[in-house]
């Protein structure tokens, strides 16, 4: 299983020339699959430039097709047929535990799980935290999400045993520094890598290595 969780995709050459490392392909053969439903559900006064940031970075790396594929518009064969197609699989971040609940209700969770068998799979923000283990501490949920763990219905696909803060000290995420995320995450039982936009972090068959220098480790 060969999996790239990130913050946000393409923001560094070393970061495009670990996915091709990890693909096997040089960048401009590989054919990627898009998945982008998690922004749908950020309130409207929110600015979306970042999407089209990021999307335009995987069209300025990749050089092979491009594809989106909408999970509730395409039947499910639909979707394994276009996936079976591409190299790797993208999930694009967005709100938090929306594609928990879409993956489970058009059963993408179990066919993204049989796919990364054979694809690689690479997830920002969003989208690489539903690959990780689920975080169940309750304080974390409170204090850094605003919602009571009790209410989660959905929870992540744990391809991986461990799982991501992404966007780690940008700008406007200074206040949830690693004092913070000690202290809701204290006695976590797994790992938890905070990472920078500039960082991802490579999972192939059991290896771990890290991309763009050492993530700040919250396992204390």
């Amino acid at each position: 299983m060969k999996l790239i969780l990130a913050s946000q995709g393409f923001t560094t050459p070393q970061i495009a020339e670990a996915v091709e490392a990890t693909v096997g392909k040089p960048l401009e053969k590989i054919k990627i699959a898009i998945i982008n439903e998690a922004y749908v559900a950020i309130p409207a006064e929110k600015d979306k430039r970042w999407l089209i940031n990021e999307l335009s970075l995987i069209s300025n790396y990749i050089g092979g097709t491009i594809d989106f594929i909408n999970l509730r518009t395409c039947c499910k064969e639909e979707v394994e047929k276009r996936l079976s197609l591409v190299d790797m699989i993208y999930i694009v971040g967005g709100k938090q535990l929306i594609l928990e609940k879409l993956f489970k209700e058009t059963g993408f969770d179990e066919l993204l799980k049989e796919f990364a068998k054979t694809k690689v799979v690479m997830g920002t923000s969003a989208g690489a935290v539903v690959l990780g283990k689920q975080i169940e501490k309750e304080e974390y949920w409170e204090k850094r999400q605003k919602i009571a763990y009790q209410e989660i219905e959905d929870k992540t696909l744990g391809l991986v045993n461990f799982n991501i803060i992404p966007h780690y000290l940008r700008e406007d995420r200074k206040v949830w520094d690693k004092e913070f995320y000690c202290t809701v995450l204290k006695d976590n039982p797994f790992p938890v890598y905070a990472i920078t936009d500039t960082q991802a972090i490579i999972y192939e068959d059991g290896d771990i290595t890290f991309v763009g220098g050492m993530p700040k480790e919250i396992f204390e």
